[in-house]
């Protein structure tokens, strides 16, 4: 779970461009001052209750506690409004092979209206590491990594009769971080985090394809077709995700900044790692203009109930476990994304035992906070003591508004509410609801609805007139969710006098990828739009048609050339509006979209950026600079031949000269390759340039491609077998600083062949330095024909990344590395390795 972090690390920036870059950052080690128990006993629940500080106005409600509840970690609600519960019992280490596990799931009810639960029962028992529930029409999603089930209650007796493995291949290798924060999007589609040390790969058991990779960030599910996506990658560990009033997504995130917004696509700063999309060139930072004292988060909830007063509604809650409280920012639009700023403590606990995991509005319209109470907030530490990890305790609290009214009565379920029961049309009226619990469920609900397709007119009068801008919202993602959202719905929205309802007009047109010509006039009226939020979703449908990124086991409807020559008229108005404006995401979401087209055919793009220039058209330089990137990691001597050719091909005072030509030395570094003498004179003509930074970086490239020619030497002697073994092993101390993808094969080859050991051990520690994730198994795959000392120097590489760590414990496990053959040191590793998980 999100108990758990690591040693926050700054994310470096672009020297020319200013924005944040690819770097693998440091996964840190523990902090003990953060990690240290509580120094006080466990209070009982009213102890508790009595050392929490509130807003003025605001009183602390216990709804559930120990014995009801133990070792909370999800909780949702159904449409009677009743409260399920996960209970994390076997955290961390999971169930004894054998062993029945004691993780549950309850449902928690108060029939009487007092404001505590009386009545507690259990849905489902015996699970080990369970960590997600979502309620759905007909069945139960539960996250218990490896696997997504899909839970039925059968007969309606609340208890459990029918598992489904509907996903499965979610990571586990650190238990602070499985799958987690089930939620309903917008789009009716559900919606989990992970954190950045745990991998999934996730597959449909009965349809095998491709497997979905999430690093860390948040993942949707559509349960229609029962398709996992990649929504956005990045931050350290999000412990949940919300949406605000428009439909934006937002995570808390641990070590790191502590609040990101999360737009489709968008790939954002890590705690460690890389994402697995290498041509972004660079990652989004957070919104916050400040940090804690303490810095693990756990959940988050943008208030939009009805119960509190007007000024609280939108405002972001984070739950801090190493502070004990809940901490209020403020959300400020900031174009296409927003600005953070803190407010105050919503909730101190004054109680080390407080973890608040999870905080969610209610249908009472107030914030539910889930508390694991423990005297630890992360397992590692916990693990060194006798006690360990409490099994006793835990509690749900709700945050009531009383105002001048100390005590006030106020139910957790309003009297007789069970949608389930309500008729459809009844439904659709619920959509207008002031509390954001009765839209979101009112919606859900009728997606099961067979007779929900007479009510579309009732939907698309209130998508025209509302009442207000959550209504009419609320209308449209429930046209869309439940199939209704035809090319007259979304041309209606497109003319919406809303720029929240013409965004979603034309996100939704994405999420159909159909290129017809409805689709290409609405978008082409929607790329011009003065609204940068509009715009961004414009480019965000682009991306869905150009690469189908977030369709990952759909391919498109139709093929990338057709794709190109729909949607060119549409991007040039897009690319039309990225020099001017200071917008930090929408140049960014604008190039995943054209990514897939710059690289498709690199002599038509090379051509149109030529003429773009020598016509004065407006193109960020920030742009120019990915395009060139793009060029050379294409790794093919043709299309370098076109970045260079298009240096020469500018104007020498172009504003886009030196974007290019630092795009073409940043994606030279480390793996250069060296173009032709002609090609290479287009920039040295640049060398006596008036302009000392375009004459600087023209010399730079001239070097680079001096050094790639010394590289490429440099490789020949390291595989060449005829070479004197001293002259090898110089040449791979000299290559090994290029960190290039020639380097790490030739350094494969050589550490898997048939070398002097010394030879093969210079390459086994050059792999330390320069090796990549996969590089471990690499390895591995040649350990039957390395000598003793060669699988030793493996062995103890292994050791040293968290990754290659559990490869190698792979490989022990299927037998591929016999333990007899592992240094002492390195066993003591693995078994510390297999503890932990």
């Amino acid at each position: 779970m999100v108990l758990g972090t690591g040693v926050m690390a700054a994310v470096p920036t672009h020297p020319k461009f200013g924005f944040p870059v690819y770097t693998n950052q440091p996964s840190g080690k523990q902090l003990a001052g953060q990690h240290v128990p509580a120094l006080t006993p466990a209070l009982t629940p009213e102890e508790a209750r009595k050392k929490f500080v509130l807003p003025p106005g605001f009183e602390m409600r216990l709804f559930a506690s120990e014995p009801e509840v133990v070792n909370p970690v999800a909780m949702t609600w159904d449409e009677r409004g009743r409260l399920w519960v996960v209970e994390l019992y076997e955290y961390p280490l999971g169930a004894k092979p054998g062993e029945k596990g004691r993780d549950r799931i309850k449902i928690l009810e108060d029939t009487d209206g007092d404001g505590r639960v009386d009545s507690v029962k259990v849905f489902l028992d015996g699970m080990s590491l369970a960590t997600g529930v979502l309620v759905a029409n007909g069945g139960v999603f539960v996250g218990q990594a490896p696997h997504l089930y899909w839970v039925e209650d059968t007969d309606g007796d609340d208890v459990a009769d029918k598992k489904t493995i509907v996903q499965t291949g979610f990571g586990m290798e650190d238990r602070h971080e499985l799958l987690n924060g089930f939620t309903w999007g917008p789009d009716g589609r559900m919606y989990m985090t992970h954190g950045v040390f745990t991998v999934t790969r996730a597959v449909n058991p009965d349809q095998p394809a491709e497997p979905v990779l999430l690093t860390a960030g948040v993942a949707r599910y559509r349960p229609e077709s029962r398709q996992m996506e990649i929504y956005s990658e990045g931050t350290s560990n999000p412990w949940g995700v919300d949406f605000d009033a428009r439909g934006n997504a937002f995570v808390s995130a641990c070590v790191i900044d502590h609040l990101f917004h999360l737009a489709p696509g968008g790939l954002y700063a890590r705690q460690a790692g890389q994402p697995p999309y290498p041509y972004a060139y660079e990652l989004l930072p957070s919104i916050v203009d400040h940090r804690h004292h303490m810095a693990a988060y756990a959940g988050i909830t943008i208030y939009q109930g009805d119960q509190y007063p007007a000024e609280y509604r939108g405002m972001a809650l984070q739950g801090n476990i190493h502070d004990n409280a809940i901490h209020q920012d403020r959300l400020t639009v900031a174009g296409s994304t927003f600005k953070a700023g803190f407010v105050q403590d919503f909730v101190r606990a004054n109680d080390g035992w407080f973890m608040p995991v999870s905080t969610q509005v209610g249908p009472d319209g107030v914030v539910w906070i889930m508390d694991w109470y423990d005297r630890y907030p992360c397992y590692q530490n916990a693990n060194a003591d006798p006690a360990g990890v409490d099994r006793e305790r835990g509690r749900i609290w709700r945050v009531v508004h009383v105002g001048d009214q100390p005590g006030k009565a106020l139910s957790p379920n309003p009297a007789g509410m069970d949608l389930g029961k309500a008729g459809t049309a009844q439904l659709v009226g619920m959509l207008k609801h002031p509390n954001v619990w009765q839209r979101r469920m009112a919606q859900r609900v009728l997606g099961g609805r067979k007779d929900v397709a007479a009510q579309k007119e009732a939907m698309v009068s209130m998508l025209a007139a509302g009442p207000g801008e959550d209504a009419r919202l609320a209308a449209l993602w429930t046209l869309f969710s439940t199939g209704l959202a035809d090319d007259a719905v979304l041309d209606a929205a497109a003319r919406s006098d809303l720029p929240s309802v013409r965004a979603w007009a034309a996100r939704f047109t994405g999420e159909r990828n159909e290129a017809s010509e409805a689709t290409v006039a609405r978008l082409t009226r929607l790329a011009g739009d003065d609204d940068i939020t509009v715009s961004t979703a414009v480019a965000t449908a682009l991306r869905q048609f150009t690469s189908g990124a977030l369709t990952v086991n759909t391919p498109p409807k139709h093929d990338l050339e057709t794709t190109a020559a729909a949607i060119t008229g549409i991007l040039e108005v897009l690319l039309a509006k990225t020099r001017d404006t200071q917008d930090r995401d929408f140049p960014f979401l604008l190039w995943m979209a054209v990514e897939p087209l710059v690289i498709r055919d690199p002599e038509l793009t090379a051509g149109w950026l030529a003429e773009s220039a020598s016509k004065s058209l407006p193109l960020s330089g920030r742009l120019a600079y990915k395009t060139m990137r793009r060029f050379c990691d294409a790794r093919d001597p043709k299309t370098l031949e076109k970045a260079v050719e298009l240096v020469g091909a500018l104007d020498a005072s172009s504003p886009l000269m030196v974007p290019v030509l630092t795009g073409l030395i940043d994606g030279q570094r480390g793996k250069a390759q060296i173009p032709s003498k002609e090609a290479q004179a287009k920039v040295s003509r640049l060398l006596n340039h008036s302009d000392k930074e375009i004459a600087s970086r023209a010399q730079q490239l001239g070097s680079l491609w001096g050094d790639a020619a010394a590289l490429k030497a440099s490789l020949a002697r390291v595989v060449d077998d005829s070479a004197p073994e001293a002259d090898r092993i110089a040449a791979i101390r000299s290559a090994r600083q290029s960190r290039s993808d020639e380097l790490r094969r030739a350094l494969l080859q050589v550490s898997r062949g048939g070398a002097p050991d010394p030879v093969r051990l210079e390459a086994v520690r050059a792999l330390g330095e320069v090796g990549v994730e996969e590089t471990g198994q690499q390895l591995l795959s040649g350990w039957a024909a390395m000598t003793p000392s060669v699988r030793r120097a493996v062995a103890e590489l292994c050791t040293t990344r968290w990754q290659w760590r559990w490869q190698l414990f792979g490989a022990v496990e299927k037998g591929a590395v016999k333990r007899g053959d592992l240094p002492p040191t390195v066993i003591r590793t693995l078994v510390g390795t297999k503890e932990q998980a």
